[in-house]
């Protein structure tokens, strides 16, 4: 059928622009109950966190920070692979934890503290230096091999 009037023309796009948007509003809402979103604590919260599980993640971000919503969703997939094997990943906003990040020296945003069995875990860069926490975004790799170290540690 072909269409002739410039009216006929406006009801098929706007019913084609209707469509669409139906279409990506319902898959939006399917992918956004299949995916565990992490949960955002309080300081308060950590020991608890800790003492139930045996590693733990805990992502210092900022609302304002770009780099930490490209961090979310790899550690949101780290939460989700290893969640049964006892890792547990939470989000800290540095903003409303303020005495928290001068306490452990968050001076940069994101930065991940990682605790196993209950300590807080050192890391070191390779170049002889020690840090307790990683500082920027780090490819999905990095974080995968350090909850699989931890989780063996545990296991053994």
């Amino acid at each position: 059928m072909a269409l002739t009037s410039t009216k006929e023309l406006q009801g098929a796009n706007n019913k084609f622009i209707t469509d669409v948007q139906r279409k990506c509003t319902t898959d939006l809402h399917r992918r956004r109950e299949t995916i565990t979103m992490v949960e955002d604590i309080s300081s308060d919260d950590i020991p608890k966190i800790i003492e139930d599980h045996k590693v733990v993640f805990v992502d210092c971000h900022a609302v304002w920070c770009g780099p930490c919503r490209t961090l979310g969703p790899i550690l949101e997939e780290l939460d989700e692979k290893y969640a049964s094997k006892g890792l547990k990943v939470v989000k800290l906003d540095v903003d409303h934890n303020r005495e928290f990040s001068m306490e452990n020296q968050i001076t940069g945003v994101p930065s991940v503290l990682v605790y196993s069995e209950g300590k807080r875990v050192v890391f070191d860069d390779g170049a002889g230096r020690k840090m307790d926490k990683l500082v920027g975004v780090m490819p999905p790799e990095v974080y995968e091999q350090i909850a699989d170290n931890l989780l063996a540690q545990e296991a053994a």
